[in-house]
């Protein structure tokens, strides 16, 4: 038992490298957030109100240069990370999930910055000046710096996570997981030669399709693989039904993703289920 829950610790870790270093910063930022309050109440420090309009002017100016910096350096990476999966189109589904990832995180970073911004300044204009009480100005400071804080190491996470050179080999572990929770090995060599038969197959029933008429819209789509256009055909102009098109899709990215995984192994049930729906494919013919 004590071996397993090892194995599985050991698993999360190589799943999540950061997991320790944001359950760190998460616990770190609690206990500063209850002081925060507790100085509401019981005032730890004095603040001039002139080295406070310093400090939040001059965290507001170092964070909107930090953040104009990383999302610069960001939109010319996503510009040409989207150019590995049209090189190598096993590359497609562990692109797509990351940088949707990636635009999530981004779009957080750019709603905090700005939050930030807005409290820092605020505290600039008015000072001294607020109508609120001590208790409360002096959380409207904390609690600016606070966030700032957290802020600058969300930048620093980000920058971190899209830099990391393993990131195509962690994220098809993980969406592997999701599609296949099944924890028995199966055979790759006999998943990649049936997976190999099931494309030939579509690509007949594909090839069949265009010979019978002139014009198929989307099948030569740009910025898509060969068989993600072939399976989004094939359902579209009836040869294959919405739950053999899930199944297909499913493998594809299974395939797609065991490429790319660093234990190269799949799992008994994708094995039974690319048998399968092989011979739906060939009983079509």
């Amino acid at each position: 038992m004590g071996k397993k829950r090892n194995g599985s610790i050991q698993q999360t870790m190589h799943r999540y490298p950061y997991l320790i270093g944001l359950l760190t910063f998460g616990a770190i930022t609690g206990i500063v957030q209850v002081l925060v309050i507790l100085d509401c109440f019981f005032p730890l420090l004095e603040y001039a109100p002139d080295a406070v309009s310093s400090v939040m002017s001059t965290c507001s100016e170092v964070l909107a240069g930090l953040y104009g910096i990383t999302l610069t350096g960001y939109i010319f990476f996503a510009d040409r990370f989207k150019d590995t999966s049209q090189e190598d189109e096993s590359l497609y589904d562990a692109v797509q999930a990351l940088l949707i990832r990636y635009n999530h995180l981004a779009g957080f970073i750019s709603l905090m910055c700005l939050v930030c911004t807005v409290l820092a300044e605020g505290i600039v204009l008015y000072g001294t000046n607020t109508l609120l009480s001590d208790g409360l100005y002096r959380f409207w400071i904390n609690e600016t710096l606070l966030l700032s804080f957290g802020t600058f190491n969300l930048i620093l996470y980000f920058v971190i996570s899209v830099l990391d050179p393993h990131k195509i080999a962690r994220i098809s572990n993980q969406k592997k997981s999701k599609i296949s929770e099944d924890s028995t090995a199966g055979d790759i060599e006999e998943f990649m030669a049936v997976w190999g038969e099931i494309e030939d197959n579509l690509l007949a029933l594909r090839e069949e399709l265009i010979s019978k008429m002139r014009f198929i819209p989307g099948a030569n789509a740009k910025g898509k693989p060969q068989m993600v256009q072939t399976l989004e055909v094939l359902r579209n102009y009836g040869r294959i039904n919405m739950n053999l098109w899930r199944k297909l899709d499913k493998l594809r990215q299974y395939h797609n993703l065991s490429l790319h995984d660093v234990n190269m192994a799949v799992s008994q049930e994708m094995c039974e289920l690319a048998k399968n729906v092989l011979s739906e494919l060939k009983n079509k013919k």
